[in-house]
């Protein structure tokens, strides 16, 4: 039986430097027509007993290592380890993939080993984490997303890698949580000290989504499948080259776009500053129509008190809502960071997009001084990100006031 499947690799591609970093090893076996298919449900069949599914197991992964000997050198090799043989390992039990890597002579850096997010005891997977860890073998969390509620995995261990696999959100039907879900898994690795691996990457869209999650590798048919070998390292370097400058491209017009649109919302912004001042802000903003982009406006004292309503314009005609008087936005680090500046009063800081829960439009705020006691924050529909599958990541942002004497 253990001749019956074999790996094959599939590069795993650097970002930074377009070169093939490393492969991941999968098993195959030649369906009734010779042709060669994935083995993933043998392993999943319920008529081989888990004995011998772990003899399978173990097969391919010592190929997969006898095969690796060959590899270009400073490449390193993924194998997947299911935790339905971690869970069977005593604490004391030797570890057969280290006595394959030690009989074959590979260094234990080179080796990753894979362990899926979703299953499996926490516990045992962390020992058996640790134990590889202190053989200087390193581990990554494979399948991050897919199971994204256990994060007690990532609180019982900190992986080296973290493995995304795109097509788990391809056909999400929200696109903008998909995109929160992404984003939130590159800020994450990128606090943790992770590094991602976008798996399943197949358009260029798709690898500029892994590039704006901090993905520092890539794998997929965008590159490669699994082949029976291993690709020269610079295989794809010119690829990759082309595809960085396309995003940079796109990311340069499409910033220059938002900056245009983002000067002139800080005129009208300035304009309804002098408005506030001269009068009691809801009456004289009545005479006033801002741009369409323009949600809601509020006014909050310098510790963060909002003291006037929201006041929303809509039909042609300001309201105002005085239900959210009282609450305190001084954890906003749009807030914070523009009452501690000491050009407080020429300042215009903007927030990272967010989702408005009320309207469920993509925005962002700009906070302004008003006066030495008083700021005017201002909700504005993040209009250039609508409908573009890849738009400029802004997170903290500030401007300087243009001067005005």
């Amino acid at each position: 039986m253990q001749q019956s499947v074999f790996p094959w690799f599939q590069p795993i591609v650097e970002i930074a430097t377009g070169r093939v970093a490393g492969y991941e090893a999968l098993a195959r076996q030649r369906n009734a027509a010779g042709q060669v298919v994935s083995a993933g449900m043998l392993f999943q069949n319920p008529s081989i007993s888990v004995d011998q599914r772990l003899e399978l197991d173990r097969a391919v992964r010592n190929q997969a290592l006898e095969a690796f000997t060959q590899a270009p050198e400073n490449t390193f090799l993924t194998l997947n380890l299911s935790p339905e043989w971690i869970e069977g390992l005593a604490a004391d039990d030797p570890l057969p993939t280290l006595a394959m890597m030690d009989r074959l002579v590979i260094d234990h850096t080179r080796v990753v080993i894979e362990i899926t997010e979703h299953v499996g005891d926490v516990d045992c997977i962390n020992r058996l984490a640790q134990r590889y860890r202190n053989e200087n073998v390193r581990i990554a969390l494979d399948d991050f997303g897919s199971g994204f509620q256990h994060l007690d995995r990532l609180l019982a261990f900190t992986p080296d890698l973290l493995k995304v696999d795109m097509r788990v959100f391809r056909n999400s039907a929200d696109a903008h949580q998909e995109s929160a879900l992404l984003h939130t898994i590159g800020d994450m690795a990128a606090r943790l000290g992770c590094k991602l691996i976008f798996e399943g990457v197949e358009t260029a869209d798709e690898f500029f989504i892994a590039l704006q999650c901090n993905a520092s590798y890539v794998q997929g048919f965008i590159f490669e499948q699994a082949v029976d070998g291993f690709v020269e390292v610079d295989r794809y370097a010119e690829q990759v080259q082309t595809l960085l400058q396309q995003y940079l491209e796109l990311m340069v017009e499409q910033s220059a776009r938002r900056q245009w649109h983002l000067e002139g919302l800080q005129g009208q912004l300035l304009a309804m500053r002098e408005l506030l001042l001269s009068a009691d802000g809801y009456e004289v903003l009545q005479e006033y129509v801002p741009d369409p982009a323009v949600l809601r406006c509020f006014i909050c004292d310098r510790q963060g008190v909002q003291i006037s309503p929201n006041y929303e314009y809509r039909e042609g005609a300001w309201h105002a809502d005085p239900s959210v008087l009282g609450h305190n936005w001084s954890w906003r680090p749009w807030f914070y960071q523009l009452v501690a500046s000491s050009d407080y009063d020429r300042r215009i800081l903007r927030s990272a997009p967010y989702m408005d829960i009320g309207g469920r439009q993509r925005c962002f705020t700009l906070t302004l001084a008003l006066d030495q006691h008083r700021v005017l924050l201002v909700d504005v529909q993040d209009q250039l990100a609508t409908g573009d599958t890849v738009s400029p990541q802004t997170s903290f942002h500030s401007d300087l006031m243009p001067d005005l004497s």
